[in-house]
């Protein structure tokens, strides 16, 4: 704080010595610590705040660098997975388009199921078994033997 060295503090005791007198010299050197002592603490508590103060302006601007850093790769991860739901979509309607033309020039069989007069299995003879449809035929009036087929394309 204060540069004082050895010469300078006997210089002034000196002075002190010869200005106050020694009956005063010891109350005076009391105060004067006191009041050294105050400065010196409160000096150090500005230079504490000042180094908090600092440190904590640095740690904002890391905050702020690394929510800028998140929140650049929250909109890459964004616009990733936008466009893989776009490929997703592609390939669905690909995928959709590809099957109604093949299906078009397919014809469809019927298989008749002896226990429920009432049910269709229907099979394309291309495709595997596990694209085999059952379904249920409405109870007509007139009921014949074998349920009233209908070919739906």
């Amino acid at each position: 704080m204060l540069n004082i060295g050895m010469t300078e503090l006997l210089a002034f005791g000196i002075i002190a010595l010869l200005v106050l007198g020694p009956e005063k010299l010891p109350e005076a050197a009391r105060f004067a610590g006191r009041w050294y002592g105050k400065i010196k603490r409160m000096v150090s508590n500005v230079q504490a705040d000042l180094d908090r103060e600092l440190r904590l302006s640095e740690l904002r601007e890391q905050m702020q660098q690394e929510m800028a850093r998140i929140q650049e790769l929250e909109q890459k991860m964004q616009a990733q997975m936008h466009e893989l739901q776009q490929h997703k979509n592609f390939a669905d309607n690909a995928l959709q388009e590809h099957a109604n033309t093949h299906n078009k020039n397919l014809s469809t069989q019927y298989f008749f199921i002896e226990q429920a007069p009432s049910l269709v299995l229907t099979r394309q003879p291309e495709r595997p078994a596990c694209f085999c449809q059952i379904t249920e035929q409405p109870e007509s009036p007139v009921q014949s033997s074998y349920p009233e087929l209908k070919v739906a394309v």
